[in-house]
């Protein structure tokens, strides 16, 4: 296969639904058991309580969630592209299910697949009848896959069987020459394949007019002269002929045109992005140079600061060191002045004490 239908198959499997709709509940419980008590005659069927307590005569038979897949393949547009259907289903016998087909109980999952296996088939053909309309090429499989999944859903839900489908559809097509791709590559896929259809339906039908016709003018040529009924007839098919050439080109050049200008917009876009990458470059590469501008302004700035708070500094120890100069001389000076005055009392206390001792000597002689 080459690369034009690979994208054309990637382009439709990326379309496509992985998933089952998020809205449908199937409502599994994975610890669903049936009871059975039969006594002789006696037989009842029913779901296992919550507080349950196992005796001699009850037989317990768990409803598992069974896992089914179901794979299908078809062939459109006279092979020229094989789908392939691929189901997972997960499905869960409930109690009225079981209770229809108790004789079943211990094999009621492969009973179910057994039953249903034709049923899903036609259920798959039914909606696979919308693949015949080559537009879902262009819109994808998603819808497809979405409504086999509901529809098998709903089917055994109506059947009392829990389920929950996902449905995945792959689409490929057979080699076909190369051409020039872009994201229109599906619509000149389909267009291609279309208008090889057309073409030779158109052939076919112009062969049928052109056997009708003949027959027609043969029928003419009996009641006209033979060699003027000729020369008409002959001229009547160049004619023809000419015309549907002419057709067929103008249906080429049409459709030729179409591709020129879905490359010329892949080619403008490709410009576009190419313009965008180079202007967001640049936009990084300016927004690098004001970052660097801003590192410098702000490695300017802390030098500043530092060397204004180092001034400072040295004007912090100048201003202490004449401080505490001041501080030593005020004290020097306090302790002079402390100095000096004790000096003045000491002698003040001599002065004093010396009258005393002259006194003492004069009352002796008097004694």
């Amino acid at each position: 296969m080459n690369n034009a239908a690979n994208e054309l198959e990637n382009w439709l499997t990326s379309n496509a639904l992985t998933a089952a709709d998020g809205s449908w509940e199937p409502g599994f419980d994975a610890d669903r058991q049936l009871i059975l008590i039969k006594i002789g005659p006696f037989s009842r069927l029913f779901l296992r309580p919550e507080k349950f307590v196992k005796r001699f005569y009850h037989q317990v038979y768990p409803l598992n969630i069974e896992d089914w897949r179901f794979d299908k393949q078809i062939t459109l547009f006279d092979d020229f592209c094989q789908v392939t259907i691929e189901l997972q289903i997960r499905f869960q016998a409930t109690l009225n299910y079981v209770q229809k087909n108790s004789e079943l109980l211990g094999t009621i999952n492969d009973h179910i697949k057994q039953t249903y296996a034709g049923v899903l088939d036609e259920v798959i053909d039914t909606e696979l009848q919308a693949l015949t309309d080559a537009s879902w090429v262009q819109t994808g499989l998603a819808e497809i896959e979405k409504k086999i999944a509901s529809s098998i859903n709903e089917l055994l839900m109506v059947q009392a069987i829990q389920s929950q489908t996902l449905c995945h559809m792959t689409a490929s097509f057979e080699e076909f020459p190369d051409v020039q791709w872009g994201r229109e590559n599906v619509y000149l896929a389909v267009l291609k394949k279309t208008f090889e259809i057309t073409e030779q339906k158109n052939k076919e039908l112009f062969r049928q007019q052109q056997a009708l016709e003949q027959e027609a003018l043969a029928e003419k040529q009996q009641k006209l002269e033979q060699l003027k009924q000729a020369a008409e007839v002959e001229r009547q098919i160049q004619a023809q002929l000419a015309e549907n050439d002419r057709l067929l080109l103008e249906d080429k050049a049409a459709h030729l045109a179409k591709q020129l200008d879905i490359e010329k917009r892949i080619h403008a876009e490709q410009i576009k992005h190419e313009y965008e990458l180079k202007e967001m470059a640049l936009e990084a590469e300016l927004r690098l140079q004001e970052k660097h501008k801003a590192r410098q302004r702000l490695s300017e700035s802390r030098d500043l600061v530092e060397q204004l708070a180092h001034q400072a500094e040295q004007d912090d120890k100048k201003t202490l060191a004449e401080i505490r100069r001041q501080e030593l001389q005020q004290q020097r000076l306090r302790e002079a002045e402390q100095k000096n005055h004790v000096q003045q009392s000491r002698q003040s206390k001599e002065a004093e004490a010396e009258p005393a001792d002259k006194i003492r000597p004069h009352n002796a002689e008097q004694h």
